[in-house]
């Protein structure tokens, strides 16, 4: 074989291995990235998921009929009344989902409806089912609208992250 064909196969054999390291790599940028991006959306979904569960069952506590028993005891104006299972659910859910929702402002809420909370007897509290948190309507009411304009600014956020290169997601600091 003459030199020159071996020296031109030799070096066709190099660009081509460079080629396809310079592929793979290419490839390995792009999937990592919409790997990013799909977990970004993702995350935003789960949250916009979770906040509106628990909106809906804050909306839910506050449309609860009162009652002829509880008449006595409640203002429906300005109080409220959570059974027993609806306040598990409350705390359970959200103790389970805290990654998703901001733990201050969890925390700020609940430290609220603690200072509203009506002392009974346990037998009291057993024959009225739930707990009794005197003038604390406001609080849930604030709280039903924090967690939907939170909503909107997630919806937004996603929004954004949507129509987003995804090599652009670390720059926005998205927590993956």
């Amino acid at each position: 074989m003459n030199t020159e064909l071996i020296i031109a196969m030799i070096f066709g054999l190099i660009i081509g291995a460079w080629l396809m390291v310079a592929g793979i790599y290419i490839y390995k940028i792009y999937d990592e990235n919409r790997y990013k991006k799909r977990l970004s959306i993702e995350k935003l979904l789960r949250e916009i998921e979770v906040r509106n569960t628990l909106n809906q069952k804050i909306i839910e506590v506050l449309n609860r009929p009162i009652t002829n028993d509880d008449q006595e005891l409640i203002n429906p104006q300005s109080d409220v009344k959570i059974p027993f299972y609806d306040y598990n659910f409350l705390k359970n859910y959200t103790s389970m989902y805290n990654l998703y929702i901001p733990t201050y402002f969890l925390n700020t809420f609940f430290k609220n409806l603690a200072h509203h909370l009506a002392v009974f007897d346990d037998a009291q509290d057993l024959k009225n089912g739930g707990y009794i948190f005197k003038e604390s309507r406001p609080i849930f009411e604030n709280f039903s609208v924090e967690i939907t304009d939170e909503i909107e600014a997630k919806k937004r956020e996603l929004n954004q992250a949507r129509n987003v290169f995804p090599a652009m997601l670390k720059k926005q600091h998205y927590n993956l």
